[in-house]
């Protein structure tokens, strides 16, 4: 029997450092279903917002959460945010993680849309990746941690506790080297699977990122909530035929104007804080200018920023936009939205519980209430790694008592059901049916004749995949389909239920709801 005294599902910023502290008190395994770099943290360039400067306070720093987050943010959740974010810088840099300084060997603080001071600590411009390095260099050689790439975790392993409630156990896994599906047990289970963008046509997100940890926490019955407010960020490389590519918010924080395919700056029409206004009000206002225009995207205009500043602040999209036949010093780059990030989740305390007992919820899988309606820039990474180390406190405490539970069952071949394998051609195809779906009808603007269409085809997809899924022998692929349609379907019925604009959920013919923020 595998077990672990701690099991975590994920290897990004928010499951590393839950690794890295509950080691201290027993085993850990930490499995990812790729390899431990590929995680929405590897690919955030902008940083991490934090009060270190005299000039800035918490309590702007909550304000400025809470406006963007239009109103529904908890706000005792934010300020815990706020407050523990310079912890979170220094237990970083103990990590290893060398962020930028400027040339008085103080932190360089950039600035993104939503804030009301430069509060963003960064490494140039991939500061997920500095991170990522960071916790996989420290997790791999802790003796406590075994970390376990090529993980597929599959479905939730669920028990009865004394109360009669149910308690998670473990989780049924799949290993690609073993061609088989088996249990990993544990005291205490840690979801962070990251977020769900795969789910949309066009994302900034990984491919791992099938919302895989939702899909499953839904199943096993845990609580879900404002999954309706998708993030689209509105800044990705407008570059057909190439994955997509981000484009940070901190190029506009550093001063780059968005500019229209006529090269006018229209922003400034739509919010006063301009190229700077909350993500999902600079996404719409895209759309709309691409849909006037009838342009396939529009422009972020740096060329009356200095040349060698760009260079240095950022070198990884400076280079990737050379790839492209782009120079941000002198050519427009042409930029569209895209699926970035998912502000609600499974529901968790400001401990990181979960609905079910023994279970625990952190980063983009969660729903901190933090976000609210729309997350600010840069709250992402803290917000992570802080209710990673809440969360890591209440499971040591919380597992001193238990006793390790096995449920029946045995290995078992993942080939070993009479129809074989399910075509990846067929997986495929329809994978992108879904994609489409989401994108037409529960996009940046959405209708509600859209959104019970695609409720409709959403839900005869899924139970036409469960069928196949019962059927056909396991595939990570057919488990990914069936992740997808699932949180696809979870973020439609959401919409349909939120009959009011607000946020990241906008709804053409219902007005914006104003924010409801307390002074």
């Amino acid at each position: 029997m595998l077990s672990f005294d701690f099991l975590v599902i994920g290897s990004g910023i928010g499951g590393m450092g839950f690794a890295l502290k509950v080691a201290k008190h027993g085993t850990v395994g930490v499995i990812c279903k790729g390899k431990a770099n590929e995680t929405n943290t590897s690919f955030a360039q902008g940083g991490i917002s934090a009060v270190t400067d005299p000039r800035d306070t918490f309590e702007i720093h909550i304000a400025d959460t809470l406006t963007a987050g239009a109103g529904l943010c908890e706000e005792k959740t934010v300020r815990l945010l706020a407050e523990k974010a310079p912890q979170c810088i220094q237990e970083l840099q103990e990590l290893g993680v060398n962020f930028t300084r400027n040339e008085g060997g103080n932190l360089d603080l950039g600035r993104e849309g939503g804030h009301s001071k430069n509060r963003i600590v960064h490494t140039h411009d991939y500061t997920g990746f500095s991170v990522q390095r960071a916790l996989i260099e420290k997790v791999k050689s802790h003796p406590n941690i075994t970390l376990q790439e090529e993980h597929f975790a599959i479905d939730l392993l669920l028990s009865n506790s004394t109360n009669g409630q149910q308690k998670c156990v473990g989780v049924q896994t799949f290993s690609a080297e073993k061609d088989s599906v088996f249990p990993i047990y544990a005291k205490a289970v840690m979801l962070a699977t990251g977020g769900a963008g795969q789910v949309y046509q066009h994302t900034t997100n990984p491919k791992v990122a099938t919302g895989d940890g939702i899909a499953m926490a839904y199943r096993a019955g845990a609580k879900i909530k404002d999954v309706e407010f998708v993030q689209f960020h509105p800044t990705a490389l407008y570059d057909p035929g190439k994955p997509t590519f981000l484009i940070s918010e901190a190029v506009r924080g550093f001063g780059a104007e968005l500019v229209n395919s006529d090269g006018i700056a229209f922003m400034q029409n739509y919010h006063p804080l301009g190229s700077l206004a909350p993500r999902d009000i600079v996404a719409r206002a895209i759309q709309k200018e691409m849909q006037k225009t009838g342009s396939p995207c529009v422009y972020l205009d740096l060329r009356h920023l200095p040349s060698e500043e760009i260079k240095t602040r950022f070198p990884k999209i400076y280079a990737r936009c050379l790839d492209s036949e782009l120079d941000m010093t002198i050519d427009l780059i042409p930029v569209v939205p895209a699926a970035h990030y998912m502000c609600g989740g499974v529901v968790t305390d400001s401990e990181g519980r979960t609905s079910i007992e023994n279970l625990y919820a952190c980063g983009e899988t969660a729903c901190t209430g933090i976000h609210g309606a729309n997350r600010l820039a840069s709250n992402s990474l803290p917000e992570a790694w802080i209710f990673a180390s809440q969360a890591a406190e209440a499971a040591v405490f919380g597992s001193k008592n238990i006793a390790f539970s096995a449920i029946s069952g045995e290995d078992q071949n993942a080939n070993s059901r009479n129809a074989g394998i399910f075509p990846v051609d067929i997986i495929q195809n329809k994978k992108a049916e879904i994609q489409k779906l989401m994108w037409d009808y529960v996009g940046i603007v959405r209708t509600i004749p859209g959104l019970l269409l695609c409720r409709e085809k959403l839900e005869q997809m899924l139970s036409k995949i469960t069928q196949l899924h019962h059927r056909f022998a396991f595939s990570i692929e057919l488990q990914e389909l069936q992740n997808l349609a699932q949180v696809g379907l979870l973020i439609t019925d959401a919409a349909l239920h939120r009959t009011e604009s607000v946020g990241c959920h906008y709804l053409e013919t219902k007005p914006l709801k104003q924010p409801a923020i307390k002074n």
